[in-house]
């Protein structure tokens, strides 16, 4: 999914103090009270659980070997269980795709074109490797774009400071409950919050490798007004815009991608 494909664009450092400055109850009630500056930031918590969908459009360059090529996103989430991501980024390698998960139908559709000519199919989420995978990424972009919504509510365990760049954050560390890629129940997620704004300028994954740990995180930059939610218009640095609770045709979710249909085939008719 186009969450994990981004990932993979330009990790971004981050450092953290993690030297307890009080007391273990203490902490956690900063790092709750931090938390909820945040929520009020971003829009209130009434705003955010009455999200139901989200849509992304991205129309950037980014760079691959010695050239700039396009990097063209067309993404519509209806939570908790639905995604239909339209991903052109030829002549890269990664290539063109349309990628259809639905929860609720169990079942996984898709088209690639890898430049070889294309293919479509469709699989059982329940007797694949996709279906946790896919609610994890899903789960994530909830995380990226609202920080809690009435699905995916984390819970603040502890703060740190840190800097996100040359700013200093607070970076609140979060329990996630969900099923995981690594098939855990629980994950742990930071976010680096701006210590003006207390909003996230950072998400901060963490992943276990042969027993050693490893994070990246994810920058959040320029948020605007949508809909009265505060959401980032630059995510990795690519321009990003967004609309909540649009209108769909239902049908994008029920079949194999429609290639001939266009980019813009996620709109009620």
């Amino acid at each position: 999914m186009v969450a994990l494909l981004i990932g993979s664009i330009c990790p971004t450092a981050f450092s953290q103090n993690t030297k307890p400055t009080t007391s273990l109850d203490d902490n956690r009630r900063e790092a709750e009270r931090l938390w909820e500056l945040a929520i009020a930031a971003k829009g209130g918590r009434e705003r955010l659980y009455s999200v139901k969908n989200l849509q992304v459009s991205i129309r950037e360059k980014v760079r691959y070997l010695i050239r700039r090529l396009p990097f063209i996103v067309e993404g519509l989430y209806v939570f908790p269980g639905k995604s239909w991501e339209w991903d052109d980024q030829r002549p890269a390698i990664f290539g063109f795709s349309v990628i259809v998960y639905n929860h609720d139908q169990d079942m996984k559709f898709w088209y690639l074109d890898h430049g070889k000519g294309g293919s479509s199919g469709k699989a059982s989420l329940s007797d694949s490797i996709y279906g946790d995978g896919a609610m994890t990424s899903l789960r994530y972009i909830q995380l990226r774009y609202f920080m809690e919504t009435k699905w995916v509510k984390p819970i603040p365990i502890s703060v740190e400071k840190g800097k996100a760049g040359r700013k200093s954050v607070d970076v609140v560390q979060t329990i996630v409950s969900g099923p995981t890629r690594g098939g855990k129940n629980e994950e742990r997620i930071a976010f680096a919050l701006d210590q003006k704004t207390h909003l996230p300028l950072q998400i901060i994954f963490y992943t276990v490798s042969f027993g050693q740990e490893y994070s990246g995180a994810v920058p959040l930059s320029d948020y605007v007004d949508v809909d009265g939610i505060q959401m980032p218009s630059k995510v990795y640095g690519l321009k990003t815009n967004c609309q909540i609770n649009v209108d769909y045709d239902e049908q994008i979710f029920m079949r194999e991608p429609n290639i001939e249909a266009g980019i813009q085939q996620w709109m009620k008719k």
